[in-house]
């Protein structure tokens, strides 16, 4: 895989691929073989492995409690992203007037762009999505493709995992496909 790459990752039910993330991410441990990034074996005990990506996926990692506004306030601050423009990136995710409504009240579209939000401000160089488009409508998938686009022109490398192979086609440069063992 090479940098600024966009692969997709496709497959049945069960064929690993968000087991794959997660092990490319450091959150769950490689039972054999090695994964590198750069120079660098992940491994779970090392956070320096794995701090210039983000893995975006099913569970919302958000705190419920916490405003939309205040989740990115909160991340951006334990991730030491100083003075991030969260408003402007509320506003580019369009949840800017959700911005002082709890998380606990979004619906499963608004936490997609939530978390997409999240990845913005994080501004990693390795992105791993699970599939990124679910609960989203045709606005939030306009939406996410369009900062696909932006990554793509800053060289950021993406593995995103869809089971939708037509958009995978259109939106990735190669798809690799698990089998179910």
């Amino acid at each position: 895989m090479e940098s600024g790459e966009k692969i997709g990752l496709s497959g049945p039910n069960g064929s690993g691929k968000t087991t794959l993330l997660k092990m490319i991410s450091g959150i769950m441990s490689i039972d054999s073989g090695k994964i590198r990034i750069g120079e660098n074996d992940v491994n779970p005990d090392e956070p320096d492995t794995r701090k210039n990506l983000y893995y975006l996926g099913h569970s919302v990692g958000l705190y419920p409690g916490l405003t939309g506004y205040e989740n990115l306030t909160f991340i951006s601050g334990l991730y030491g992203k100083m003075n991030p423009n969260i408003s402007n990136v509320l506003i580019k995710v369009r949840l800017d007037s959700a911005h002082d409504k709890l998380v606990k009240f979004y619906s499963q579209g608004m936490l997609q762009r939530l978390k997409l939000a999240t990845a913005i401000i994080l501004d990693p160089d390795i992105l791993l999505l699970d599939e990124p488009l679910t609960g989203l409508d045709v606005d939030g998938i306009k939406l996410f493709e369009s900062v696909i686009v932006e990554w793509n022109e800053l060289r950021k490398t993406m593995i995103i995992v869809s089971h939708n192979s037509d958009w995978l086609r259109t939106n990735t440069d190669r798809i690799i496909e698990l089998k179910q063992c």
